[in-house]
C-alpha cells in the first residue's frame, strides 16, 4: 500500500501536474485530479472483487482526494506530504470493514468522506501560503 501511494503521486502530481501546470495551472489541477480518480477504474478488472457501485464510489472519493493532494503539492512544493497522506488513506482503507454495508450506506459513507475531503481542501486553499517559485524568478504563484 505504501508503494502504490508513492508511485501514483510521482505520476499524477510529480509528472502530470507539473507538465500541464507550465501552461495552465487550473487545467493541471483539474486534469491531474480527475485522471487520478478515473485511474481507480482499474479495480473493476484487477481481481479485487469490487462491484460497480463500490468502484464508482471509490472513483468519486479518489477525485476529491486528488484535489486535496494537488492542493497540498502545489501549496507546499513537495511530494512527500502527498505520499504520506496517500499511503495512509490506502492503508486505513485496507482495514476498513465494509461487510454488510448496503449500497445506500456505502454511498452515504463515501458522500460524507468526499464532503469532508472537499471541505479540507478548501480550508487548505485559503490557509496555506502560496509557495514561491524556485526557477530563478521572484514571482510568487
Amino acid at each position: 500500500m505504501l508503494c502504490v501511494g508513492f508511485i501514483e503521486e510521482v505520476i499524477f502530481r510529480g509528472f502530470l501536474f507539473k507538465a500541464i501546470a507550465k501552461d495552465n495551472l487550473k487545467s493541471a489541477i483539474i486534469i491531474s485530479s480527475v485522471t487520478f480518480g478515473v485511474g481507480h477504474l482499474v479495480n473493476l478488472f484487477n481481481g479485487s472483487g469490487m462491484d460497480l457501485v463500490s468502484n464508482l464510489c471509490q472513483i468519486c472519493f479518489a477525485i476529491a482526494v486528488g484535489f486535496l493532494l494537488v492542493t497540498i503539492f502545489y501549496r507546499g512544493g513537495s511530494l512527500l506530504p502527498c505520499m504520506i497522506t496517500h499511503s495512509a488513506i490506502n492503508t486505513f482503507s485496507t482495514f476498513a470493514n465494509e461487510v454488510g454495508f448496503t449500497v445506500e450506506k456505502h454511498m452515504i459513507r463515501v458522500l460524507v468522506m468526499t464532503v469532508l475531503t472537499v471541505a479540507y481542501t478548501l480550508i487548505l486553499t485559503k490557509t496555506l501560503p502560496k509557495r514561491q517559485r524556485k526557477n530563478g524568478n521572484d514571482k510568487v504563484d
